[in-house]
């Protein structure tokens, strides 16, 4: 009774609009399977990128901070300053590494989605922040969200950051809040 079945089922398949039916079904769980495997793909390349920002912060190597960044990058601080463009960034890092050599800061994925087919990416995450002023120590803390855009080359670059500080512990001059808004 089984064979009877199975043949049954594979003369149905085989009828030209089943068959056209069948070989869609197929085509579109392989292009669901490949579009699934290039998200995971992408979420590994976009933690490594993130990984290799705050080495690069740790190593403060301002020339690899640089090769993260898209052209146009647009960042707000936790202070809320603001800059853009690659430039301008880079002197921020220059800057604050000059000023405080033991400066560090780390930021941590909490959630990433991709959209694979337009080559973006939303990172949500906590950062926090280590560095000494006037010999004490300053630790600041909060939230961020980056918007990442894949490159031609491939490449996922960080297109903007926005941070949000909600701790900071530390003398005044180091946990200074931003200038209100008139």
């Amino acid at each position: 009774m089984m064979d009877c079945r199975l043949t049954r089922s594979l003369e149905l398949l085989m009828r030209p609009t089943h068959c056209v039916a069948f070989i869609l079904l197929l085509l579109g769980m392989v292009m669901f399977v490949s579009a699934s495997a290039a998200e995971k793909s992408s979420d590994a390349d976009i933690r490594a990128a993130r990984q290799a920002f705050n080495q690069s912060i740790l190593d403060q190597d301002v020339s690899a901070i640089g090769k993260l960044l898209a052209p146009e990058y647009h960042i707000t601080t936790g202070r809320s300053q603001q800059s853009h463009g690659v430039e301008e960034e880079l002197q921020s890092w220059s800057s604050l590494f000059g000023t405080f050599p033991d400066f560090y800061c780390q930021r941590d994925i909490r959630e990433l989605r991709v959209n694979q087919g337009w080559g973006l990416a939303e990172e949500l995450g906590n950062w926090h922040c280590h560095y000494s002023l006037n010999e004490e120590s300053i630790h600041s803390s909060g939230v961020y969200a980056a918007k990442w855009q894949l490159s031609t080359d491939d490449r996922w670059l960080i297109q903007s950051e926005v941070f949000t500080t909600l701790t900071c512990v530390g003398n005044d001059a180091g946990c200074k809040p931003p200038a209100p808004i008139d």
